[in-house]
């Protein structure tokens, strides 16, 4: 079993198709978007119970790329408190097909906590939202990530039916 199996994500087909679909109308298809992915606390379950998107907590967010400022983070560590959630993962989009993380990516983490998820969406969620065309990276620390695409990020980012 390699390091990224330990850090697979499972989402419910209705809440990805949802998720996809928001990201793309916040995206309006000319920038980025995205959001953090929380599981609850109280299992060890990686399964996302609930999204948090990025200009929700802060509304400048979206300026082209991505950019959250600090008191963002404040108000998304209040709602993990307050809804006994922990932030299992980040999503965001590209412009093209890409879903290498850029140097941006990868030099910034979202939550920089060995084990996080950070997943790459192609086209700005407006097509090619199938778990095969994402990228799935996860944080290793001293900004190293082990990476998966096609086959394998599918695997690690679970649909399931309920």
């Amino acid at each position: 079993m390699s390091v990224v199996d330990v850090h697979s994500v499972q989402i419910s087909r209705w809440r990805w198709r949802r998720l996809m679909l928001e990201l793309s109308s916040r995206g309006r298809g000319k920038r980025e978007s995205g959001a953090f992915l929380l599981a609850r606390t109280d299992t060890s379950s990686r399964r996302v119970a609930r999204a948090v998107f990025f200009d929700d907590l802060d509304a400048d967010a979206l300026n082209g790329a991505v950019s959250i400022r600090g008191e963002a983070f404040a108000r998304l560590w209040q709602i993990c408190e307050r809804h006994r959630m922990r932030v299992i993962a980040d999503v965001h989009t590209h412009p093209g097909s890409g879903v290498a993380q850029s140097s941006i990516d990868t030099s910034n983490p979202m939550v920089a906590r060995r084990g996080h998820v950070a997943i790459i969406v192609p086209h700005f969620a407006r097509r090619s939202t199938h778990p095969r065309n994402i990228g799935f990276h996860v944080y290793q620390g001293d900004q190293t990530w082990t990476k998966a695409f096609g086959e394998q990020a599918a695997a690690l980012l679970c649909r399931t039916w309920w």
